[in-house]
């Protein structure tokens, strides 16, 4: 629609504007050597792990510096130089943005002449180095010099106008004099006919589509746009500059307001599949289990067609918890291109194909604190995904809250300055401005491939919803745009006053054409079976082949997860060998007691521990050709240091991954991503990396298991229930360490019951295989059990989140190990691990004990020294939920003669997983008998701080538990 902004090129070097030189510094033996003699500023210092798979940065683009002649010109004319920095720094303060005038506005004292000495207009300056002023509207090579009034009337053209652009806090020099170049050297294209009438049609489309559902629907709340209608024009701008790019994915999270308006009129989501919807009927494919979502969670994929070339643009399905979807869309971006770049050529970037584009709302964005912690994550090297397009729909109202209640800020893009992200602020009234304000947020989004903010700052016509009345909070706002005419009406009469229509009748014909075409729609939805939903569009593309479970699939029809002897071995010594080449100079005590021990437990087939059979998982899954990503808070050695999934050289801090090596032709990648310290948005970037392929293992650990409480939402709304709301399958791997162990109490607990009071398991356990499981939580206690769930995660033919309620003691405990024959082929994960001590007398057995988790070691070790091995048995539930109705009923019909059964826990009788197991488990034993707790009693907190009561606590527990 628009031409972009010419790059910088050697024969407009002289026009680029520059700053003082800075040091430069650079890593040489460890020190840090400085190019200049003053001035010295601290760079943050290049993690070690630069050269390892997955870490990714963008491509650096430099402006040049200054010559030695505008040097000269700068030091000459200085009080122009420093009145231009304040334009550029403060004009955005008397920019006209607010389309109803009603933002209050002080006099910016720093854009007055007369502070610079800047006195007389016919003076002529020299602009070489300190401004690009252009020769004519046609001609936008730079003067060689300006008189002061045409300096002025230029900088408030360009800084003072309809569009506004903060980029001063930019800590890059050369991003910062690619700013001054870009507004400053940039004259306004002139539209064609066609091109205004694009606007034209994406306005009206929106409008006519808002007073549509109005009538039709007048009592569903559909968040219209009204009032923000040139959001359709950003965007359209944005996908058709990605089409001429070469862009291939654009991926989109956004909020309810003008969702469905995005849908309809540019995702081409068929009109009569949502009115279909909007009278209530689900909007999934029949013979699919699933509760469906609200109109406002809708989502399309279309690809898109511009005159440049053609782009996939992907909606992603969102909850109501505002930002939600961010951190989801930057994973979903990073994994397509990882996917992408697996099979690109050298010269494919970061960002080259894929981009996100992130809507907000202006409330949300500035008061969600997600929105931080994706920002953060935004540069990270194994997070990044070449750069995100913020859109912040700017309502100048959150719900019933005005701006200066809702942040301490002054702008609600203030947010992105942590980051240091520009923001160009737009009159939304102006859709003209709007597109070329795109033009530059992605000339700068694909030069730098970092953040950008596009604020477009707009109204809501109606209320939080358009059954809302506005009027009651805010009376004077709601007058103002109760005599406010709309966008697309300002800008049908602008078009008519231009002539590009003849007349009001043409662009009435506009609006009569899409009123009529709505209107076909809703005769076809009301038109029972003439709106048909695609019978499988979530397996299609890399889900295909995946399948649909409607039942919970039999425990028969699990895979075999087992592997040859001879496969484990080389996987296990490859985990603990660095290639030759990196020379890696390893610490002592990891040659020591990691390296050498794995080597020996490898050696003698036994004694296999936690970590080395997570190698081993890991190791054959990459062999198989798939791909493997952990990710969390010191993920690569380990919160406990049993992982040392990357070797770190003792001298230089290069870092290798053993198992990225040596493992044959094909073999997948293993990505170690060292997180930010965020739960919330790090385990919903994972989720989107999750939900792009089933092919590639994500795993989310937490430090300690109660530390996804952050990231509760992302739990709720996405993990738990994707599927049943969106038929949207995730793999994903939550690893939480758990354990009772005096450690107080914000370490020891996962909090088991909130994941099995989500579950969609039923009370009544005949009918526990009706229902398809919305996920698996288990505490497993072997390492083999452990090395099994992990492969059963890829080699199942559909996907469902593995919850896994990890140990932390039994991690390097010896009793907790495993043999390679229990990894061996026809080996699986079993849900339920009978007592292999009283299945040799199973009629001598008086009590029967249910655990799960590491008190089971506890118990067999007291139940020994009490001479108990052969009354009392020790039963471990391995997998929760689904719970294991066949397998525990095959283990209680065994112990026939035996007359007290018992659940025993660590945890607190109103936590841990005593109150679902219990009803389930009373359905199993004989009826004359009653299911008894042997516990903790209930607390408010999940365990005491009181090391001397956790001692004793436990001790009776066992006690208790082990007493005929």
């Amino acid at each position: 629609m628009f031409s972009c902004i010419s790059p910088i090129t050697t024969t407009t070097r002289r026009l680029a504007i520059a700053e003082p030189r800075r040091l430069l510094l650079q890593p040489l033996n460890n020190k840090r050597v400085s190019t200049t003699r003053s001035t010295n500023f601290l760079l943050k210092r290049h993690y070690h792990d630069r050269e390892v798979y997955g870490y990714r940065v963008p491509k650096e683009y430099k402006m040049p510096d200054y010559t030695q002649e505008e040097l000269a010109n700068r030091m000459e004319y200085g009080s122009l130089v420093r009145f231009v920095q304040s334009y550029r720094q403060h004009g955005h303060k008397s920019a006209h943005l607010d389309p109803l005038e009603i933002m209050q506005h002080e006099k910016v004292l720093a854009l007055q002449p007369e502070r610079y000495g800047l006195t007389d207009p016919k003076k002529m300056y020299n602009l070489a180095g300190i401004l690009h002023v252009t020769e004519s509207a046609s001609n936008p090579s730079g003067r060689e010099e300006a008189d002061f009034e045409t300096i002025l009337k230029h900088l408030d053209a360009v800084y003072c106008g309809r569009i506004a652009h903060e980029f001063m806090h930019l800590p890059s020099a050369s991003e910062r004099r690619w700013w001054y170049h870009a507004v400053e050297s940039w004259t306004k294209p002139q539209l064609s006919s066609k091109q205004k009438k694009r606007i034209h049609e994406l306005l009206t489309k929106s409008e006519t589509f808002d007073h549509f559902l109005a009538k039709k629907f007048p009592n569903v709340k559909r968040y219209g746009l009204e009032g923000a209608e040139s959001m359709m024009v950003a965007l359209d701008r944005l996908f058709e500059l990605s089409a001429e790019a070469g862009v291939q994915d654009v991926l989109i999270g956004m909020p309810h307001r003008g969702r469905l308006n995005l849908l309809c009129d540019l995702l081409e989501y068929p009109h009569a599949a949502l009115f279909s919807k909007m009278k209530g009927n689900s909007e999934l494919p029949g013979g699919t289990a699933h509760s469906g979502d609200v109109i406002s969670h809708l989502i399309n994929n279309p690809t898109l067609k511009y005159d440049g070339g053609e782009v996939h643009v992907s909606l992603l399905s969102n909850p109501s918890h505002l930002e939600a979807v961010n951190p989801v869309v930057m994973g979903k971006a990073r994994a397509k291109q990882t996917e992408l770049m697996s099979s690109a050529s050298s010269e494919c970037s970061l960002g080259d194909r894929v981009m996100a584009v992130q809507i907000h709302g202006d409330a949300a964005f500035s008061g969600q604190g997600i929105v931080m912690e994706s920002l953060g994550m935004s540069n990270l090297p194994h997070y990044s995904s070449g750069g995100s397009v913020h859109i912040v729909v700017n309502n100048q109202l959150g719900y019933t809250t005005p701006a200066q209640n809702a942040r301490s800020s002054t702008y609600c893009s203030d947010i992105g300055k942590m980051i240091n992200v520009p923001v160009i602020h737009v009159n939304g009234d102006f859709p003209e401005d709007v597109a070329r304000a795109i033009d530059v947020v992605f000339e700068y989004r694909n030069k730098f491939r970092k953040d950008i903010i596009l604020d477009l700052i707009c109204y809501r016509r109606w209320g939080h919803n358009e059954l809302d009345e506005p009027a009651f909070t805010q009376p004077l706002m709601y007058n103002n745009i109760r005599l406010h005419n709309s966008v697309p009406k300002q800008y049908e009469q602008k078009l008519i006053e231009d002539n590009v229509f003849e007349s009001s009748e043409s662009v009435a014909a506009v609006r009569e054409s899409q009123y009529e075409l709505l209107d076909s729609e809703l005769k076809k939805a009301n038109d029972a079976g003439s709106v048909e939903c695609p019978s499988s569009y979530h397996l299609e593309g890399n889900w295909k082949g995946i399948q649909h479970v409607k039942t919970r699939p039999l425990p028969e029809e699990e895979p075999d997860t087992g592997v040859e002897k001879d496969i484990l071995d080389l996987v296990g010594k490859q985990s603990v060998t660095a290639p030759d080449a990196d020379n890696i100079k390893l610490h002592p005590r990891l040659e020591k007691y990691h390296i050498g021990s794995r080597l020996k437990r490898l050696e003698k087939g036994a004694g296999i521990d936690w970590a080395t059979a997570e190698a081993l998982a890991f190791g054959t899954l990459l062999k198989e050709g798939h791909d493997v990503r952990i990710s969390g808070q010191d993920v690569g050695r380990g919160t406990f240091s049993q992982r040392h999934a990357m070797f770190v050289d003792q001298n230089t801090e290069k870092a290798v991954i053993p198992l990225n090596h040596g493992l044959g032709d094909g073999q997948g990648f293993l990505e170690v991503a060292n997180s930010p310290l965020s739960e919330y948005a790090v385990l919903g970037f994972e989720y989107g990396m999750s939900i792009e392929s089933p092919n590639r293992l994500v795993i989310w650990e937490a430090q300690f298991g109660d530390f996804f409480n952050g990231a509760q939402i992302a739990i709720d709304t996405f993990i738990s229930s994707s599927e049943a709301k969106w038929l949207r399958q995730t793999g994903l791997v939550m690893l939480l360490p758990h354990g009772q162990d005096g450690a107080g109490p914000e370490h020891s607990s996962s909090h088991v019951e909130r994941f099995l009071q989500m579950s969609n398991e039923p009370i009544d356990i005949e009918k526990c295989y009706d229902i398809a499981p919305n996920w698996s939580v288990v505490n497993c206690t072997t390492p083999a059990q452990y090395f099994h769930l992990l492969r059963r995660q890829i080699h199942r033919p559909y996907r469902k989140p593995l919850i896994v309620i990890s140990p932390k003691g039994l991690l390097k405990s010896p009793a907790a190990v495993s043999t390679l024959d229990e990894m061996a082929p026809g080996m699986q994960f079993k849900p339920v691990l009978d007592d292999p001590v009283a299945t040799q007398a199973p009629n001598e057995i008086e009590k029967v004990v249910f655990v799960s988790g590491k008190l089971y070691y506890d118990l067999v070790k007291e139940r020994a020294s009490k001479g108990l091995d052969d009354r009392i048995a020790l039963v471990r539930i391995e997998e929760m939920s689904p719970f294991p109705r066949n397998e525990l009923e095959n283990v209680i019909d065994q112990y026939s003669y035996a007359r007290d059964f018992v659940w025993c826990q660590e945890e607190p009788e109103n936590a841990g997983a005593y109150t679902f197991m219990a009803p389930r488990i009373a359905q199993l034993i004989p009826r004359n008998e009653k299911l008894q707790y042997i516990g903790r009693e209930a607390l408010a907190a999940p365990a005491t701080g009181i090391s001397s009561q956790y001692r004793a606590e436990q001790a009776q527990l066992i006690q208790d538990a082990l007493t005929l």
